[in-house]
């Protein structure tokens, strides 16, 4: 392998794949995107101007309350069901409330609404107003205050280094980093195939193997798609810091050398394999058989992230930090929540890291055969046919 020329052509990745629109959009224009979809919903959720809410009961409500001074809430009593379900389906009311004479005993109430879903603000104030009722003539002010609002919560972390204070955004950071980790490896794996495939239909390939040796044109590919994920990692982090600066969230220097070396394993292992499969096909729509598989097992820590993030030291957790695929993102997740033994991590660590090796042997080998085969409308049946036919030499 020549370092220098696997540079050149890191340097050609570099400069051609920066220019794709696909890594345009996912570096800026996602985030933005992602951001202000987020805020946008948040607000739109409990900004409603107001809203008529019928009920029928014995308790009384106000006619009108006023929520967070910008929410108007009109309580209207009805005697007959069906006459507020008219109102309701020709749009006089927005939400029925019954609650029953047994309320007290049962505590049930009975919402009718046209959506499935109830606004937060009006469930929040229809329960201030049953525990008034409750607790009218039985206790103070004070008492009745803090049972609208019990928790004033503050959370701290313990260890041998000390105590820390958490708040709800270092909480959300393992999921912000497991979904930006699978938004940066996907798309850049996505860049390694659509590369491969590219310059395999042009017959830049065949001038490059010209060049050097297939195991220079991978290795230089690899690193220069790298450098974009660099890039790309600086810019969305960027977008980020204001939201850290904002709550002086403290990020330990373990966990943050820990993310870049998974992140960095994490990438190699994917890029690696994909850059050696991707060789076999001669068309994007046939190497997309690839790229399902490969999302769906990223995606696994995200579906379980309740599991580890609740419970980081169930064995499915812990079978997942070792499972290579999902140990890049399982184990930042777990170690930002809990204290998870040395021993656990350098094991961890280094499963991925021979896994990293043992990719890129099998890759490089495969890549030698791929990149001579132009079959087209190959499908992921003919690859592993292929591939079994040519075993002995891979391994």
């Amino acid at each position: 392998m020549d370092i220098k020329k696997s540079l050149i052509i890191a340097k050609r990745e570099v400069l051609s794949n920066i220019k794709r629109k696909r890594f345009l959009i996912t570096t800026i224009l996602v985030p933005i995107f992602l951001i202000s979809i987020s805020i946008f919903g948040s607000f739109l959720a409990y900004n409603i101007e107001e809203a008529k809410i019928g009920y029928i009961s014995n308790i009384s409500f106000p006619k009108m309350l006023v929520v967070d001074n910008k929410t108007t809430l009109y309580f209207i009593k009805y005697t007959s069901l069906d006459v507020a379900k008219k109102d309701l389906i020709n749009g006089n009311l927005s939400y029925i409330v019954i609650v029953p004479n047994d309320y007290l005993k049962t505590g049930e109430v009975i919402i009718y609404s046209k959506t499935k879903t109830i606004n937060p603000l009006v469930l929040e104030s229809i329960k201030n107003e049953l525990i008034k009722y409750i607790l009218k003539d039985k206790v103070d002010n004070l008492t009745y205050n803090r049972v609208i609002n019990p928790l004033n919560l503050k959370i701290y972390t313990i260890s041998k280094v000390g105590v820390s204070q958490e708040n709800l955004i270092t909480q959300l950071l393992p999921m912000g980093y497991t979904f930006l980790l699978y938004i940066i490896i996907s798309s850049l794996s996505g860049l390694v195939v659509a590369s491969t495939i590219e310059e395999k239909q042009n017959r830049i390939i065949e001038l490059l193997l010209n060049y050097t040796d297939p195991e220079s044109i991978m290795i230089g590919k690899i690193f220069g798609i790298s450098i974009l994920g660099l890039i790309q990692g600086i810019i969305w982090i960027l977008f980020a810091l204001p939201i850290l600066f904002i709550y002086a969230v403290k990020i330990s220097p373990f966990i943050t050398l820990l993310a870049i070396l998974s992140f960095i394993l994490g990438y190699l292992l994917y890029s690696s394999l994909l850059c050696g499969l991707s060789s076999l096909f001669s068309h994007p729509r046939d190497a997309s058989q690839l790229i399902t598989p490969v999302i769906l097992i990223q995606m696994i820590p995200i579906m379980l992230s309740n599991l580890i993030l609740f419970n980081p030291n169930h064995y499915i957790a812990k079978i997942l930090t070792y499972f290579p695929f999902t140990a890049p993102y399982v184990l930042i997740m777990r170690v930002s929540v809990a204290n998870i033994p040395i021993n656990e991590i350098i094991l961890s660590l280094t499963i991925l890291f021979v896994s990293v090796i043992v990719s890129f042997i099998l890759s490089i080998k495969l890549f030698k055969i791929g990149i001579l085969i132009f079959e087209e409308g190959l499908t992921l049946k003919r690859a592993i046919k292929i591939i079994k036919s040519n075993l002995k030499s891979l391994l």
